[in-house]
């Protein structure tokens, strides 16, 4: 990682059955997401084909974020569907967070195509999508 700053936000990470779950306080920065990505790599390396993840990840605050974070949140949802045994990314941000609709195309672009308004709707369709990909992959 060559930081030019010190990472910006807040972070934790955590396995919940077949969820990577990450609750992040924004606005966060590149060194952030590479810090959280070094984090949550051995957690996502512990699924399999036969027990994949969904990544939920909370945002708390603010959504906003630079170009080069961006870049990099691209990169990791990119390397968790090719490289790790992720189904999908979800993001869980409520209507008062800062930058929800500016951003929510530019995140739509990088790949995250599913937005929720709380937790327990995102966790609920986890669940439900983990399901339907362990019957199409019978």
């Amino acid at each position: 990682m060559n930081a030019i700053f010190r990472p910006h936000g807040k972070f934790r990470v955590w396995i919940e059955g077949q969820l990577l779950i990450t609750e992040l306080t924004g606005p966060w920065n590149r060194e952030l997401i590479e810090y959280w990505a070094a984090q949550a790599l051995p957690l996502a390396s512990q699924f399999s084909a036969v027990h994949p993840y969904i990544a939920i990840t909370i945002v708390h605050e603010s959504i906003l974020c630079p170009a080069d974070a961006i870049d990099r949140i691209a990169r990791a949802i990119q390397f968790s569907r090719s490289q790790l045994h992720c189904i999908e990314n979800v993001i869980v941000a409520a209507d008062n967070v800062d930058g929800k609709d500016l951003l929510k195309s530019t995140y739509h672009r990088i790949g995250l195509q599913h937005f929720f308004n709380d937790f327990d709707s995102a966790k609920h369709w986890a669940e439900q999508a983990i399901i339907q990909h362990g019957k199409s992959s019978v």
